[in-house]
């Protein structure tokens, strides 16, 4: 026969077993829950990184055709003239750049890839235009080791060409700056004739133009939480294009 302790204990237990169980269920029920909550953030980050990398790799894609439009345009006219050795030379450069062009995939590139590429954009068009054109550069040592986003450059190069020294003759002058100031990334390209484009070229206001929108949207996506900013301004017979973004190095990138 059961004592009545006994007895009371075995009460007890049937009673608190459910108890426990329930509690335990519920503590499972709240565990995969909140697992299944914070999966569905981490998907959600995923997809939201997925996504800003196809916007930008659209918007990347959407710039190179219009260096490779105008260089070949550049060629063929070389070609008209009888040019030969031009021809030829720019395109032993062509082949450089288009290697660079297919091997960048990198959301950032070190800055003297850039350069280099831009180089060689401007080598074709020194050769279309001669003396015409005065190319200076100016690259402070500390931004050397800086990083980019590919093209950038270069498309501020190229609509210098596309819509003001094309565009006007006489002399031209294309200066670019580059230097860090305040942990930050300074990029400036002066140029002549761009503010006379910018009154008189329609044109040049659609994303076709400066792809100043573009540029824009890159940089949005790109550095989200710091300032990144491209922007325009003009003093006295210069037109300065400038992108100002966190310095980044290799040891950061």
């Amino acid at each position: 026969m059961l004592s009545i302790d006994t007895f009371s204990l075995y009460v007890l237990l049937c009673i608190l077993a459910p108890l426990a169980g329930a509690f335990t269920l519920a503590f499972i029920t709240i565990f995969e829950s909140k697992f299944d909550f914070l999966q569905h953030l981490a998907s959600k980050s995923e997809l939201e990184k997925e996504l800003q990398y196809a916007q930008y790799y659209q918007l990347n894609q959407r710039i190179k055709p219009h260096f490779f439009f105008n260089t070949l345009n550049t060629m063929l006219s070389l070609a008209r003239l009888d040019r030969k050795k031009e021809l030829i030379s720019s395109l032993e450069v062509m082949s450089k750049f288009m290697r660079y062009n297919y091997q960048t995939t990198e959301t950032l590139v070190p800055i003297m890839d850039e350069l280099a590429y831009t180089n060689s954009y401007l080598e074709i068009q020194q050769i279309r235009f001669g003396q015409r054109v005065q190319i200076e550069q100016t690259i402070a040592q500390e931004a050397k080791y800086a990083y980019i986003p590919p093209f950038v450059l270069q498309t501020m190069v190229e609509n210098t060409f596309k819509h003001a020294f094309e565009k006007f003759p006489g002399p031209a002058k294309l200066k670019i700056i580059i230097y860090c100031k305040m942990d930050q990334l300074n990029v400036e390209v002066w140029n002549t004739h761009l503010q006379q484009s910018l009154d008189d070229d329609e044109d040049f206001l659609r994303e076709d133009g400066l792809g100043v929108a573009n540029i824009r949207e890159r940089l949005r996506l790109l550095f989200p939480e710091s300032v990144a900013l491209f922007d325009m301004s003009y003093v006295g017979e210069e037109t300065c294009a400038r992108m100002i973004i966190p310095f980044i190095d290799n040891g950061t990138a």
